[in-house]
């Protein structure tokens, strides 16, 4: 029996580079979460029910649940869990969907865009006292390759 190898695999130093990228980006992602978790707390929401209501809010266009689960990278069953749990709270309503009949669209509450602002007020505190750490301009080059990186993603 003849034992065959896979081809060895050349590491270049961008590969390389891009592992660490992801591997850091991973951790962050994680403290991040973690984060938004801790701020949110007090007001009743986790830090994923804050995205997602985040993201309700933002939208530029009347949404459905699968549009928020693709703006934020999200399975549908998880956003629409989340969903269930503000409407239920009183952060989110359901409207009927003119162009689908079995896909509501979502809406937050004044209540809601309240609690928000609030966040909002606590992580820019938060963004201001970790951005003191570093310069500006290591922070937009940053975010630039983040984007650049997720847009190769998609």
């Amino acid at each position: 029996m003849t034992l065959t190898l896979p081809p060895k695999i050349t590491h270049t130093a961008a590969a390389d580079a891009m592992v660490e990228l992801i591997g850091q980006s991973i951790r962050l992602n994680s403290r991040l979460q973690t984060t938004a978790d801790r701020m949110s707390r007090e007001e009743g929401l986790s830090g994923a029910r804050w995205q997602v209501l985040s993201a309700v809010a933002q939208a530029t266009r009347p949404a459905t649940i699968s549009d928020i689960a693709r703006w934020l990278g999200l399975a549908r069953q998880s956003v629409q869990r989340l969903a269930d749990e503000l409407a239920k709270d009183g952060l989110m309503t359901y409207q009927p969907n003119p162009k689908h009949q079995r896909a509501s669209l979502v809406t937050v509450t004044t209540k809601a865009m309240k609690l928000l602002e609030q966040l909002d007020e606590r992580r820019l505190a938060w963004a201001r006292e970790v951005a003191l750490t570093l310069p500006a301009a290591d922070i937009k080059v940053a975010s630039e390759i983040l984007s650049a990186v997720r847009e190769k993603l998609t």
